[in-house]
């Protein structure tokens, strides 16, 4: 069982409200068939991270109409075979793909001494870990927690599940499709390695309800992965509250750190992510980084100084308002959606990186103002 970090949560694909004049439409369709070309119908097809989701016609056949310019991740699903994903980038025009599904390997799972006892436990790590611990975590609900199989080996947890987790969240509002190919969690680093694809459908509420929602959706967005993303590709990183570092010497430098408190040498000027981002197009950027320590600070931001032409040179404390992010391919694409196209672009460290599947949104989510 492979172990993939989960960088980025939420990253998946995300929407922002742009005038909607301007951008034209386009169709991600295509046939989904079996190892002898045999049409599957009743294919499940879903775009990761968004609420688009559909079923396969009696031909095998898919379609979703009117989709933006950016990236997707497009994960088709059937009983009997293995989950196939595919990154795709709708660029200028429509895309059309042609999926073929491989018979799923039947896999004689570990089985671990102390049966029903030791199922209950790993599932109570499993979802603390999962799903995390905020209000909106500890609220969640894992409706078929059976379909998941644990094992244990060398003091690590891993995890895989025979079906979609569906996992209700009353807080936000949504009921969520949790497609997990790979789970690892290691107690004694507290480190936590998954992947998997998901699909969000909103709940009907009340007027109360939605109210709530919103205002708990809000909170979540502010702050988080999505929020920086977007704010990354529109310019306005200060404007929406993150102060931006660059960073010239990593924590784990002998010099400036030690076991008990580790530490940063940074400019204290707050970066221009013009100096990192050159324009592809007018759908697309590239971001070019090694290192970057952030914290977000509307109040701060504001009142922010970007003036001066001299780096500031600053050694700082890791504290539990400060997250890195650094940059492991040689640069990310990112459409004007704020997605981008392989969730291990990057590594992000510290506060951000606690966000977990309690605290996901769909790429859909536009913030709105409290009532």
């Amino acid at each position: 069982m492979k172990q993939l970090y989960l960088i980025l949560l939420c990253v998946g694909l995300l929407l922002i409200g742009f005038t909607a004049s301007a951008q034209n439409k386009y169709t991600l369709s295509g046939i989904v068939s079996n190892e002898d070309g045999k049409p599957l119908k009743s294919a499940t097809v879903f775009i990761s991270g968004s609420q688009l989701i559909t079923m396969c016609d009696g031909a095998g056949k898919f379609r979703f109409d009117k989709v933006e310019q950016g990236n997707y991740q497009l994960t088709v699903t059937m009983v009997g075979y293995a989950p196939f994903s595919q990154n795709i980038v709708v660029q200028g025009k429509s895309v059309q793909v042609m999926v073929k599904l491989k018979l799923k390997q039947t896999v004689l799972q570990q089985v671990n001494i102390g049966g029903k006892d030791n199922w209950a436990e790993h599932f109570k790590l499993f979802r603390k870990v999962f799903l995390g611990t905020s209000k909106n975590a500890k609220a969640c609900v894992i409706v078929n927690p059976k379909v998941i199989n644990f094992t244990t080996k060398r003091g690590v947890l891993l995890a895989d599940a025979d079906d979609f987790l569906i996992i209700e969240n009353p807080r936000l509002g949504y009921r969520i499709k949790y497609l997990l190919k790979d789970f690892g969690y290691n107690a004694g680093s507290d480190l936590a390695l998954y992947n998997g694809e998901t699909s969000f459908e909103p709940m009907d509420g009340t007027p109360s309800q939605q109210r709530a929602w919103n205002e708990n959706r809000l909170e979540v967005y502010k702050g988080s992965t999505m929020h920086f993303l977007r704010a990354v590709y529109q310019n306005d990183v200060l404007k929406e509250g993150f102060i931006i570092n660059q960073v010239y010497k990593a924590y784990d430098d002998p010099v400036f750190s030690d076991n008990d408190h580790p530490r940063l040498l940074i400019d204290q000027r707050p970066i221009k992510f013009d100096t990192l981002v050159n324009v592809i197009d007018t759908s697309f950027i590239a971001l070019k980084f090694k290192l970057l320590m952030f914290t977000y600070n509307p109040g701060k931001a504001r009142s922010t100084k970007t003036n001066s032409a001299y780096p500031i040179m600053k050694v700082v404390r890791i504290t539990d308002r400060i997250s890195t992010i650094k940059l492991y391919s040689n640069q990310a694409v990112i459409d004007r959606t704020g997605a981008h196209q392989d969730f291990r672009d990057f590594l992000i460290e510290g506060p951000l990186a606690k966000d977990r599947v309690g605290d996901q949104l769909p790429f859909e989510y536009l913030p709105q103002a409290k009532e």
